[in-house]
């Protein structure tokens, strides 16, 4: 039996002024395009609890077909993972030329798990994110949209160097390996960005 184990690596981008611009402005519409998912969730979500189908399903005995029918009343209310997608779709062609699909449908999952939590009662609430504060966004693979290609980010016609440090074995050994998929992640360091794959 092979198990094959996941794990992250980290590297530093050379950016430009330029291109730190363009990773900031897309970063921005992913708050955007986040907050907007989320706005939806709550609408629907809203428009769920004050129906007559909820409110006899809510005063249900716990158990299999309580379960049942709120799984029921969720797929009927577009409180799924799918139809955020299908909601996602239509925003992203606003923005085609910074987010491309499977990012923007990454950050319809990052909203509906957080969604999800408040749904299951894991959580009291789920907080819409103010300007600066979406730090990263992923790509689905490292197929299409958010891309590692020769030591390079590429991401909708954005080509940044990467910092391979010679001397990190952990580094290139890791890039003998297939990769997944990536992630931007900005984070503030001694009051100035730093940008990393």
């Amino acid at each position: 039996m092979n198990i094959i184990s996941n794990y992250i690596l980290t590297l530093k981008l050379d950016t430009e002024i330029y291109q730190e611009d363009i990773l900031n402005k897309r970063l921005e519409i992913s708050r955007n395009i986040f907050n907007s998912c989320l706005g939806e969730l709550f609408k629907r979500y809203n428009h769920m609890k004050e129906s007559k189908e909820y409110k006899k399903v809510v005063k249900m005995a716990k158990g299999k077909e309580r379960n049942k029918q709120f799984t029921k009343l969720n797929k009927n209310n577009g409180l799924t993972e799918y139809s955020l997608h299908k909601y996602v779709k239509i925003i992203q062609k606003h923005f085609k030329d910074n987010i491309d699909s499977f990012t923007a449908q990454k950050i319809a999952t990052r909203c509906f798990s957080a969604f999800q939590k408040l749904m299951l009662h894991q959580s009291n609430r789920v907080y819409f994110k103010k300007y600066g504060e979406m730090n990263s966004v992923e790509g689905k693979s490292n197929k299409t949209g958010l891309r590692f290609v020769d030591n390079k980010l590429i991401w909708n016609g954005l080509v940044i160097d990467v910092i391979i440090n010679k001397k990190d074995e952990y580094a290139h050994i890791s890039l003998l390996n297939k990769i997944k998929y990536c992630r931007v992640v900005r984070k503030l360091i001694r009051g100035k960005y730093k940008y990393y794959v």
